[in-house]
């Protein structure tokens, strides 16, 4: 197994266990109201829901953000359509995934 498809596994693990939310407005509610341990937003984002999202993490406490893989890939993770961003809710998937993806940013910095 990949380190990507860990990853998704995880995530995937995460939505199921209900400690995950998916899509701008969810997450951007979760984020204000301190709930989220970790966020992932997909490259393909558009620019749009990008600075939607990031005007919202300004001024909250440290978030961890990582951007990995496809929004068509996090939403079959998620078990859900094509979304662009996801929050981990609880430390300890977000601790688990936060290692996962900083291995695939390291691989791929080299």
């Amino acid at each position: 197994m990949t380190d990507k498809e860990r990853a998704y596994g995880m995530i995937g693990l995460a939505a199921r266990a209900g400690k995950a939310v998916s899509g701008s407005d969810s997450v951007i509610g979760a984020i204000r109201s301190g709930n989220v341990k970790l966020l992932i937003i997909t490259r393909d984002i558009s620019e749009n829901s990008l600075d939607k999202i990031l005007r919202n993490i300004t001024g909250a406490d440290e978030i961890p953000c990582y951007s990995f893989g496809r929004s068509d890939d996090l939403g079959d993770a998620l078990g859900k359509p094509a979304r662009t961003v996801a929050a981990i809710t609880d430390k300890s998937f977000a601790d688990g995934i936060s290692a996962i993806l900083e291995k695939i940013n390291e691989e791929e910095d080299t």
